[in-house]
């Protein structure tokens, strides 16, 4: 046999359903194993693509999504997306090419150091050598992807070895998954310091998500009565119309009087992860007390200062920690910036935002509760965060640690992959949107169909604020677009422009009945 088709017994040992990518020169032989596999081979039009719809296979499924790509270029184009799901802690793993053994020491045609160029986003970076150690590779790879917390690997598989005549080898066991849990002392001294305090708040985060634990949160939070706020990357976890819900922190603080975790003695963090909320913008006193509670240790930081860290299962140890803690009955100053929070999300006097809050009301209201969401990088990523309001968890995606741009047009491709029968809606600016353009051709010669929501604003929007908060003149943030009419009949996809609210409210029963991808464009201020 040869070196790639072991290496692609292996993957498929590892459950891989879709590989996205792009062939290259010195990855043919590998793509030639996959071609007769059980796996599925995506063709994208650029890595960059190919990395983010690993990361949102990542996201959905709890396992890694792979990508692939020739050496040089192509491995270079991966970086973003494989960093993207790196900071936020999704299971991917990257495969690159690489030029034959004999010429890596000297300088030759596209070859740099791809081990070096992966080394500072993932978890585990190797290259083989010798095809024998395929096995061992890629089941450390897979494994290091998805042990907490998760993160990026990757594999570079040199052209002579992976066209290499071997012997037969098998691809290795793979152990069932150890479930650690917090130890009870732990649990009952955090239950006594819960009980102690005055103002205790739930931050959940999206940890939350990735180990599937909202149904233990959700009864927690009904058990104990203790208000709770969201992270955006952890948005559904508690229904929007649940009493103790104090909706989602992240992006430019709320003023003085309506930020929960400011009144709060004690901060219950459960899978919260320091790269969706800077704890320095909510506890930059170090005064409030910290309960972690979390399948890793905490981060050390001076402003997340942990009293007692419960590491293991989420679910078993909020389980756990429900049967101790005393429901509480006064609420009142949470009580309070909840009404002042709710009053603001339904502020009907704000003209400014009329059209993005109508947008996301629409979606809200409309979209079934089977929908994947999937928000780009801009200003509309705080208004997604702020105003869309899903009713089932783990069904939006906003990507808020690397928070790269470009990435929701390439997500709904794999989201539909994953969820055919499901609807997906990838909301972006006119920003984002043009950056991974190209995959619209992906998605119409896969015949999927998706809507994407384009606010277009001809600008950086969210930079276009940081300037003016910050005292500065707008500058450089302005932009012409094409064309979107004629942009969407090109790639084979339908098109609308929308007003305001109530066209777009039409505009989407239409998109969501269709099959082909929809383009909805939105001008928003």
């Amino acid at each position: 046999m040869r070196a790639s088709d072991l290496f692609v017994k292996c993957l498929e040992n590892e459950g891989v359903q879709f590989i996205f990518g792009i062939p290259g020169e010195e990855n043919i032989d590998l793509v030639d194993s996959i071609s007769r596999s059980s796996i599925r081979f995506i063709l994208c039009r650029h890595e960059q693509g190919a990395a983010f719809m690993a990361d949102t296979y990542g996201r959905l499924t709890g396992k890694p999504g792979v990508c692939l790509s020739t050496l040089g270029p192509g491995a270079t184009n991966l970086v973003t997306g494989v960093a993207n799901a790196h900071l936020d802690k999704v299971p991917v793993v990257a495969i690159t090419g690489q030029a034959s053994r004999d010429r890596l020491h000297k300088e030759s045609h596209q070859n740099i150091d791809t081990l070096k160029l992966f080394s500072g986003i993932t978890k585990y970076n190797a290259a083989v050598i010798v095809s024998e150690a395929i096995p061992e590779i890629i089941r450390k790879a897979f494994q290091a992807s998805t042990s907490e917390q998760p993160g990026a690997s990757h594999i570079q598989l040199p052209e002579d070895v992976a066209r290499e005549e071997m012997g037969e080898l098998s691809p290795l066991y793979i152990p069932e998954k150890v479930v650690y849990e917090s130890v009870g002392k732990q649990i009952e001294e955090s239950a006594k310091i819960i009980n102690a305090s005055l103002r205790p708040i739930i931050l959940v985060g999206n940890g939350v998500i990735r180990s599937k634990a909202w149904d233990s949160v959700s009864r927690f939070v009904d058990t104990c009565n203790i208000p709770v706020v969201s992270t955006f990357m952890a948005k559904g976890v508690i229904p929007f119309k649940h009493p103790r819900n104090l909706f989602v922190v992240g992006g430019k603080p709320y003023p003085p009087g309506m930020r929960p975790l400011h009144a709060a003695d004690l901060v219950i963090a459960i899978g919260f992860d320091l790269v969706e909320y800077d704890p320095i913008t909510w506890n930059s006193d170090s005064k409030r007390k910290i309960i972690n509670i979390h399948t890793s240790a905490a981060e050390t930081d001076e402003h997340f200062p942990v009293e007692i860290d419960l590491v293991g299962d989420i679910s078993v140890t909020v389980g756990r920690l429900t049967s101790l803690v005393k429901r509480r009955s006064d609420t009142s100053i949470h009580d309070g910036i909840r009404e002042k929070r709710l009053a603001e999300l339904n502020n009907s006097s704000d003209a400014v935002h009329r059209i993005p809050r109508g947008i996301m009301k629409v979606l809200t209201d409309d979209l079934p509760p089977d929908s994947t969401l999937i928000s780009d990088v801009g200003i509309h990523k705080v208004w997604v965060a702020r105003w869309y309001h899903p009713s089932t968890p783990n069904r939006t995606i906003i990507y808020n640690g690397f928070a790269s741009m470009g990435g929701s047009l390439p997500a709904a491709v794999s989201a539909k992959l994953l969820r055919p029968d499901d609807n997906v809606v990838s909301v972006t600016g006119d920003g984002g949107f043009l950056m991974n353009l190209q995959e619209l051709e992906t998605a119409s010669r896969l015949k999927l169909a998706f809507t994407i929501v384009v606010l277009n604003n001809g600008s950086y929007g969210l930079i276009k604020q940081k300037q003016e908060d910050s005292g500065y003149k707008p500058e450089y943030i302005s932009f012409t677009n094409p064309d979107f009419k004629l942009l969407a009949h090109s790639f084979n996809a339908n098109y609308f422009r929308c007003e305001g609210p109530e066209d777009f409210r039409k505009a989407l029963m239409e998109s969501l009945k269709s099959d082909r991808v929809c383009i909805i464009e939105v001008p928003s201020p």
